[in-house]
């Protein structure tokens, strides 16, 4: 089992390099197999392997910039259960 890494919903994540360059990724939840990110400024979610994500912050591919306020996370939260409902 991986080590636990120190990810929160809200977070903020920058992409340094790579597919998403470019791209900030909110964490709106996560458990010990996948991390679920709203993609911004696409507002495209993702879920993206625990295993991923945890070497993304050593590598420094995902860079922490803050944790956004409960009012604008709960904006993610409603955009990124929106998107996913519509790939259904």
């Amino acid at each position: 089992m991986a080590d636990k890494i120190n990810i929160q919903p809200g977070q903020l994540y920058a992409v340094t390099t790579g597919t998403y360059k470019g791209s900030n990724m909110v964490v709106i939840d996560n458990d010990m197999e996948s991390v679920n990110f709203l993609d911004l400024p696409d507002m495209v979610p993702r879920n993206i392997s625990y295993i991923d994500v945890k070497e993304g912050i050593a590598n420094q591919i995902l860079e922490l910039l803050e944790t956004l306020p409960q009012d604008i996370m709960n904006i993610c939260i409603k955009q990124y259960e929106k998107n996913i409902s519509n790939r259904q």
